[in-house]
């Protein structure tokens, strides 16, 4: 969804965010999630710091697995969730701030909101809340995460000016088809067993996903009147977002509303994004962090006492059931765990921005030139060489770019770099000379 000279950065960062954060949660970040000895009710004590007593002993939460199975199971949804809120802010974000803010985040965002939640004497879980695979800790604070950087960092230089496209659509495409895939795993492998529960959950996700992607559609094509890959990838994935709290908590029937309302919900919050000017390079916050916080409300309007009921697990459900009182103990959710995500992500980011060599945005020229040159000295795609082939120029960017081999490594991405531009109508590439040079 990004341009193509900040795509390997993007990718680049989510890595590193998969990188940092196992290293972070095998140091404490297991133990402040998850603790089931620690009795306070916002985080957890530091029992399995560096995976002390993680063993075959099983966690509560999965008492039909070993403990370390739960446990790096675990370790991917913290992964998954800051290279979520990082996305918001691509293309203008240095590497190396990011690095150390995602170990920050993760430690003071993510494991507080996941131990309120999941723990056996966290505050939300001790009320009741119902929020089966992370509609709170990863999908509402991933978004208010984003929108966080937003604040910090302001827009992109010519967003609201330019029309920009993503760079590869086929790419989208297949980045849909494994988020399909993986969120079986997200959703059904939550249950920890190959039960009743873990089939629903597989069923509602698929069935929220298809649902959303077609409503999203359907909207799009009022206005654009033809059909979108896009559109219905962005739909599929809000869906999936929606019921992730639910998956194995309400009927296979409650996923066709969910997912209809989340395709509604976030296709309009996109729209009212770009009216207030907010600058959320890959839609984070307006399909994670409000399709999290429709889901969790939407948790607590269908939960189904009898579904939850498979496994053995006593609860008196959601409204369908009668029980009112859950709507309020999902709002205290979504409502607490979406301030405190923007708050702390925000204050952190603040701090951070105010020593130099933590400054987050990249100088204009480094994010003229993408940041996948000024940042990495690499590019995802080999496309240089056909632009250098194309602009015989005396001033030509082949004079200025010394070496450039299939990888597309050059020798000095500040002073070597081609001003790379993407055209509005078509998505080609042009490139003129750079015209700033360090001495």
């Amino acid at each position: 969804m990004v341009r193509s000279k900040n795509a390997l950065s993007l990718v680049f960062l989510c890595m590193m965010a998969l990188a940092i954060v196992t290293l972070q949660w095998v140091v404490w970040g297991y133990s402040l999630a998850l603790s089931e000895t620690s009795k306070n009710p916002f985080i957890g004590d530091l029992k399995h710091w560096l995976f002390l007593d993680v063993s075959y002993k099983p966690h509560p939460n999965a008492p039909t697995v070993p403990g370390i199975v739960f446990a790096i199971y675990q370790c991917m949804f913290a992964a998954l969730t800051p290279g979520l809120a990082i996305g918001g802010a691509a293309e203008r974000i240095r590497v190396m701030p990011t690095i150390v803010y995602t170990f920050i985040w993760t430690t003071l965002v993510y494991d507080p909101i996941a131990y309120w939640v999941w723990a056996p004497n966290g505050w939300l879980c001790k009320l009741g809340v119902l929020d089966f695979a992370g509609g709170c800790a990863v999908e509402t604070a991933s978004g208010f995460g984003a929108l966080a950087f937003y604040f910090v960092l302001g827009k992109r230089r010519g967003f609201g000016e330019e029309k920009w496209q993503p760079h590869n659509y086929l790419n989208i495409i297949l980045g849909t088809a494994f988020l399909f895939f993986g969120w079986f795993g997200f959703n059904a492998g939550a249950a920890s067993l190959a039960s009743g529960r873990a089939g629903i959950a597989f069923m509602t996700t698929i069935t929220a996903g298809a649902t959303a992607g077609i409503v999203w559609i359907a909207l799009a094509f009022r206005v654009e009147h033809k059909f979108s890959s896009f559109h219905f990838c962005s739909g599929a994935v809000a869906g999936m977002v929606c019921v992730t709290p639910a998956a194995s908590i309400v009927n296979t029937w409650a996923a066709l509303p969910m997912g209809a309302l989340a395709g509604i919900c976030c296709y309009y919050a996109i729209g009212l994004n770009l009216r207030l000017g907010i600058d959320d390079c890959i839609d984070v916050f307006a399909v994670h962090g409000i399709g999290g916080l429709l889901g969790v409300f939407l948790t607590g309007v269908f939960a189904n006492k009898d579904v939850i009921g498979l496994d053995g697990t006593a609860s008196a459900g959601g409204l369908i059931n009668g029980n009112g009182r859950q709507l309020y103990i999902q709002l205290a959710a979504l409502g607490s765990s979406a301030a405190w995500s923007f708050v702390v992500s925000f204050i952190v980011l603040k701090i951070m921005n105010y020593i130099p060599f933590f400054r987050f945005r990249v100088d204009p020229d480094a994010e003229e030139h993408g940041l996948d040159f000024t940042e990495l000295g690499e590019a995802g795609y080999s496309f240089m060489r056909e632009i250098v082939e194309m602009n015989p120029s005396p001033r030509s960017i082949r004079s200025s770019v010394h070496s450039f081999n299939e990888t597309a490594s050059i020798t000095d991405p500040k002073k070597d770099m081609p001003m790379i531009k993407e055209s509005v109508s078509s998505g080609l590439l042009t490139a003129t000379p750079s015209v700033h040079h360090s001495a």
